[in-house]
């Protein structure tokens, strides 16, 4: 289960985007599968989750190599 500050952000963040305010069950759901499909997606790569300054963070991360 996520925790509920990252729940009020994903709330936060879908009434930005989608105009939409979800009640905290709707938001749970639909953060969880979010979540699920980020991991089918990109899989469990700890490279993916550093925040080291050492061109390995997910802004520098380069997708194309395995």
């Amino acid at each position: 289960m996520l925790p509920k500050i990252a729940i009020e952000e994903f709330k936060k963040l879908y009434l930005k985007n989608y105009g939409i305010q979800l009640s905290d069950e709707e938001a749970i759901r639909r953060a969880e599968n979010f979540v699920g499909l980020y991991g089918a997606v990109y899989g469990d790569d700890p490279r993916l989750f550093k925040n080291d300054n050492k061109n390995e963070s997910l802004q520098n991360y380069d997708r194309s190599q395995p």
